[in-house]
This record gives C-alpha cells, sequence and structure tokens, in this order.
C-alpha cells in the first residue's frame, strides 16, 4: 500500500464510526481522504448519505472477460423475444389473459388490481408509447434547432465564453437533470456495451435484425444496417427515480405506474438532451433500453453498482432507477465509477432473490456464465432469468426493489446505520442488518387502498425531502 493511503474496509474506523456518525450528516461536497484506487468523496446532493470510493485510472468496480464478453445482440433480449420466438409469443398471450381475468372477470375491484390502478398505469405509459420512436431519432428533423440554423454552425468551443471542458461537461449534466433525469454521469463509450445488431423484425420475418457497425465516419441508419462513428465515444448514462411509494405497492399495478412514468420521462429527457448537444454542432444519439446496454454504461458514469437482483443501484435511490442514455462526438470529460460496498451487501443480504416470487434472482455466488440466451456471458456478476421475471403477474412486478435496503429513504437511525455497516464492510453485521430492517416492518407489501389516501405531496415530483 502506498504511503498515506488506506483500505477502504479501514476508512469509517479513521472518520469515527460510532454514535456521532449516525446523524443527518453534512450537506456540501467533501473529500475526506484517499484509498488505494481513488478518494473518499461525501456529496449528498450527488450520493444522498453515502460516502463513495470514486475509482481513479483504469480500475473499474465490476470484472469482465475480454476473451469471452462479446457485444450482445438485441435480437436475443427478452423484449425482442417476445415478438419472434414461438414460447415467448405464447408467455405474451398468457399476460393477456392476467389483464381480462383481473378487468373483465374481476370488474376491476381485485385489490392492487382495480381499474382505478390498471387506468394509472396505462396512462403513465402514454408519453413513452406514444413518442418513444420518434423521441429516440438520430437526427434533428425539426423544431428550433433546425429551424435556427444552430445545428449548421461549426461545433461550439466552450472557451468562446471562458469555459473548460471541465465546465461544460458540467453544464450537459445540469441540462440533463434540468430536462428531467434524477442523475446524470458521463463516461467514455466501451463499445462492447454496444447492441451488435437491431432488431427489425417485419412481417415475413420477426427475427430479423439489422448489424450495427462501431467505427469508421459514418452515422446512418439504412434498411440494410447500422452505422455509428468512431467518433461518438462519449455517453452520457441518465437515470430516473421511480415513485417510492408506487414501488411499495409491487407487485400490484401500482409498481408498473412507476416504471411507465419513468419510461415517459425517459423519451423525453434522452430526446431533449440530444437536441441540446445538436443545438451546440455535436452529434448525438438518444436512447432508451436500445442502441446499448444501458447498466454497465451507468456503472462506467458513477451513477451507481450492479446489484445481486441484476440491477443499477444508485446511493442515493437504490435500485428504483430507469435508464437512458446520449451517445455523442462531443468531447466531454468522463466522471469516475464510484464503489459503497453494494457487491459486498448483496453477497450476504438475498432478501431480493428471497422475495422474488418468480425464482428468477439468484440465491448463488456470482459466475461468469449466463442462465438464459437474453444473458451476456463474460461479466463475473449475479444473472438474472429474464424469461421469469418477466412473465410473473404481467410485467407488474418489483418486489426486488422494494425490499432492497438501499431503496429506502434516509428517515430513520436503522437506515443510517445499516448504511454505515455497508459502507465500512463490516460484514458480519451484514445479516443483523437485515433482520432488523424486516422487522422494522421496511419492504413489506403496500396495498393501494392506502397509497390513494396520499396527496401526492410526498411524490417523485411533489416532494421537498423524503
Amino acid at each position: 500500500m502506498k504511503k498515506g493511503k488506506i483500505r477502504r474496509r479501514d476508512f469509517l474506523k479513521i472518520t469515527g464510526f460510532g454514535a456521532a456518525s449516525l446523524g443527518t450528516g453534512l450537506t456540501a461536497s467533501r473529500l475526506l481522504g484517499l484509498t488505494d484506487r481513488g478518494e473518499m468523496i461525501e456529496s449528498p446532493n450527488e450520493y444522498g448519505p453515502f460516502v463513495v470510493e470514486k475509482i481513479n485510472g483504469k480500475s473499474l468496480p465490476y470484472r469482465y472477460d475480454t476473451q469471452t464478453l462479446q457485444r450482445m445482440s438485441e435480437k436475443n433480449n427478452v423484449f425482442s423475444r417476445n415478438l419472434w420466438e414461438p414460447v415467448r409469443i405464447e408467455a405474451m398471450d398468457q399476460t393477456e389473459d392476467i389483464t381480462w381475468k383481473n378487468l373483465i372477470e374481476g370488474k376491476g375491484e381485485n385489490p392492487d388490481q382495480t381499474r382505478l390502478d390498471y387506468a394509472f398505469m396505462a396512462a403513465s405509459w402514454h408519453m413513452y408509447d406514444v413518442h418513444s420512436y420518434s423521441s429516440y431519432d438520430w437526427n434533428t428533423h425539426r423544431g428550433m434547432v433546425r429551424e435556427m440554423g444552430l445545428d449548421t454552425l461549426e461545433p461550439w468551443n466552450p472557451a468562446d465564453i471562458n469555459m473548460t471542458w471541465l465546465d461544460a461537461s458540467r453544464a450537459v449534466k445540469h441540462a440533463a437533470r434540468f430536462y428531467g433525469a434524477s442523475l446524470a454521469g458521463i463516461a467514455k463509450l466501451n463499445p462492447l456495451w454496444l447492441y451488435s445488431d437491431h432488431h427489425s423484425p417485419i412481417q415475413t420475418q420477426r427475427d430479423r435484425a439489422l448489424p450495427v457497425h462501431y467505427g469508421g465516419e459514418r452515422f446512418e441508419r439504412t434498411k440494410d444496417s447500422w452505422y455509428i462513428p468512431a467518433s461518438m465515444n462519449r455517453v452520457i448514462a441518465l437515470a430516473f427515480e421511480e415513485d417510492f411509494y408506487a414501488i411499495a405497492n409491487s407487485p400490484g399495478r401500482l409498481a408498473s405506474a412507476a416504471t411507465g412514468n419513468g419510461y415517459s420521462r425517459m423519451a423525453f429527457t434522452a430526446a431533449t438532451l440530444a437536441e441540446f448537444i445538436r443545438g451546440l454542432g455535436y452529434r448525438a444519439l438518444p436512447a432508451g433500453n436500445g442502441v446499448g446496454l444501458s447498466i454497465p454504461m451507468a456503472i462506467d458514469a458513477g451513477l451507481g453498482q450492479l446489484g445481486r437482483m441484476g440491477l443499477l443501484i444508485t446511493p442515493k435511490y437504490g435500485p428504483r432507477v430507469r435508464l437512458a442514455k446520449v451517445i455523442t462526438d462531443m468531447p466531454l470529460m468522463p466522471d469516475k465509477p464510484i464503489d459503497f460496498g453494494v457487491t459486498e451487501f448483496c453477497k450476504s443480504c438475498m432478501l431480493c432473490a428471497k422475495d422474488c416470487p418468480s425464482g428468477s434472482i439468484s440465491e448463488g455466488p456470482q459466475t461468469w456464465k449466463g442462465r438464459s440466451i437474453s444473458n451476456n456471458p463474460g461479466t463475473l456478476k449475479w444473472y438474472v432469468l429474464p424469461e421469469t421475471c418477466y412473465d410473473y403477474n404481467g410485467f407488474s412486478c418489483s418486489n426486488c426493489k422494494r425490499v432492497c435496503p438501499f431503496t429506502k429513504p434516509n428517515n430513520s437511525w436503522l437506515h443510517r446505520l445499516l448504511r454505515k455497516i455497508i459502507q465500512g464492510r463490516i460484514t458480519p453485521a451484514n445479516k443483523l442488518m437485515v433482520t432488523l430492517d424486516q422487522a422494522g416492518g421496511y419492504g413489506r407489501h403496500v396495498p393501494d387502498r392506502d397509497f390513494w389516501k396520499r396527496t401526492g405531496d410526498k411524490t417523485i415530483t411533489g416532494r421537498e425531502s423524503m
């Protein structure tokens, strides 16, 4: 170990883990110390109640095998397979039966499946359903950027107004938050996270896929291929918080409303941010689930770590986020990946796996191999079965998010203590804290009738604080 640096596990011992650290904490961002891999940062605005380790250099908070890992085929993800694979198409028919049973046979009166819940859920998806295709366009075709000729000017140079590229990068993230993102980070694009193809079904060939070429100078979609130039080597990762109380209704329909709300906000924000970048004279490609794998891009951009449930876990919102991204050639300054103890905690917690009604989440150790054609092998992680996850309750389950200790608001001594245990890598205490978490009633299912008694002042847009 280099002089002047400390091991991550020893950090809280040095900074004073104890009763004094269980208060509400500071609000200013500050450097607390150095580690072997980077520096310890406290920044409540960025990371909520967690102290995080920002990782320098080429280190990452995950491992992947360059000999095994390949770009994944979009045709093989579970969303695409639902359109062309006979077994998956049959499963989708059964999903429709769930809606029929609740709305028609059940007359919209079943708990957590009422007509009020279904209408709330359907409306939350509306902007995504209607506008997602046009929102994720590759170029400016209409609107003020085109009308004003902004996209015809030379690329903007921040030095023109006495800004640096670091200032410009902060401005782009500020814009992302202004347009609706809960979190925003920048990473150098790893081409391995791009899909190798784009699933583009036609009536006579439902499994049709177009190759996606990354490299060269061409930026174009044709009827036969997609082309993304090597100059588009930055990705802005965007996270959108899902409503805490709606997720608590899982596996009821209100949890799906939280999901749909996230997807609709994704489409608006990614499209608007991309148009902002085009107005500055740079290329921008907005995407939701498409184009590439959002989770590893978000990890590279410093938004969080991968959890046992196969989702991104953020310090501020836990796994209660949806992800979008904008790929660009604007030479933005990358953020650093972070580590705040997720992997170590997930090894012993197990709550998401035990509360998964479809058994989709592994209770075993991390592995290098996937469990399904919809898994992409070559990364050391917990692989989830996406088929059984998708099929349960008509894709309206978020039990793993509901029970995860990271998802809770920082509103009790128990959860402040739990976060300190996680931060300090105090492994023997993990199981005890999980037990206390459950004994305190956290992670329980909240009936829809309790949700509808609320005034909305604690929603993601209505609250001042949790």
